[in-house]
């Protein structure tokens, strides 16, 4: 999903989902070429997602794509309405992917608001501010507010280190440096998330070269090190695949938090996490996903408890 710089006028090609498969979708688009808007509407439980283009012949190209791509996507039981075909001025496209995002309290502690909204704070809220561009999230997703969560849980620990796999636009990266983390650890194969994410930090003044970011595919990333804790927030097919890597990055003594994955699938896929010397500690389903928390022991005999996860009542 690239960006581009958008002419007088735009061509675009529209399409709609259940939230619960957004993020199957984003990762199968992310790896095309389209230029798309990802507009999530939590009231309609619906995501739209919008192609674009400033030539109408390409347009048809990709409508024609698109349609082969969902009757594609029907063997893995993803339901889409069909794509159609509108233009719209180029100074009304903002408005187009504005309209769909909200105030998103997170927890009693943690509200995410996306930049052109307005939000007073109540007590000592961290306040996270997103622009999230043309393609990415501002935190509305399960999964993603699974980790946010868990970040805030885990922040309870004497855990310090962090890293963020498939960072997307930095919200759980800003997440943790406000619940003090460091050092942190980011990286995602998009080199415009990682962009997005910078901008996000700066808008939320993180420091730059307090943040260790760089876009690397998880297949090929090797951070040098362990941490206490491991985020990845991606979809199930990659995490599996990734399995034995996400697992070695863990410090014993450490944890993993692994989101995107569907509830009728989490039991099968939570077996490829537990080891000799893993286990897991918790697990929360919200709506069509579920989410859990590993923990790596110290030694054999190591039975340590964790009663943190208040926060998902």
């Amino acid at each position: 999903m690239k960006k581009q710089i958008l002419e007088e006028k735009l061509f675009c090609c529209e399409f709609k989902s259940e939230i619960s498969y957004a993020e199957f979708i984003n990762e199968l688009l992310a790896a095309t070429d389209l230029h798309c808007c990802v507009q999530t509407n939590i009231d309609t439980n619906d995501t739209t997602y919008t192609a674009y283009s400033d030539s109408e012949s390409e347009i048809n190209k990709i409508e024609s794509f698109l349609i082969n791509k969902i009757n594609e996507w029907k063997d893995y039981d993803v339901k889409c309405t069909n794509p159609t075909i509108f233009d719209i001025k180029k100074e009304d496209w903002t408005e187009v992917w504005k309209r769909y995002f909200k105030i998103q309290k997170i927890t009693p502690n943690l509200v995410i608001k996306a930049s052109w909204l307005e939000y007073d704070r109540v007590g000592d809220e961290k306040i996270i501010e997103i622009d999230p561009g043309m393609s990415f999230g501002t935190g509305s997703h399960e999964t993603t507010q699974f980790c946010m969560k868990a970040i805030e849980s885990l922040a309870k620990t004497d855990y310090s280190s962090l890293i963020d796999a498939g960072c997307g636009s930095g919200v759980l990266t800003i997440a943790a440096k406000m619940f003090g983390f460091k050092p942190i650890y980011a990286f995602d194969y998009d080199e415009d998330s990682i962009e997005s994410s910078k901008d996000n930090f700066e808008r939320n003044s993180v420091n730059l070269e307090e943040i260790d970011i760089c876009a690397a595919d998880i297949a090929e990333y090797e951070p040098h090190r362990t941490f206490d804790i491991v985020i990845a927030n991606i979809i199930s097919q990659i995490l599996t695949k990734n399995s034995e890597k996400l697992l070695s990055w863990i410090r014993p003594g450490g944890c993993l938090v692994l989101a995107g994955i569907l509830r009728t699938e989490y039991d099968k896929f939570r077996n490829l996490f537990i080891t000799n010397d893993t286990v897991e500690i918790f697990s929360h389903t919200e709506r069509d996903w579920t989410g859990g928390v590993f923990y790596k022991k110290l030694h054999k005999d190591d039975n340590r408890t964790f009663n943190i996860f208040n926060n998902f009542e």
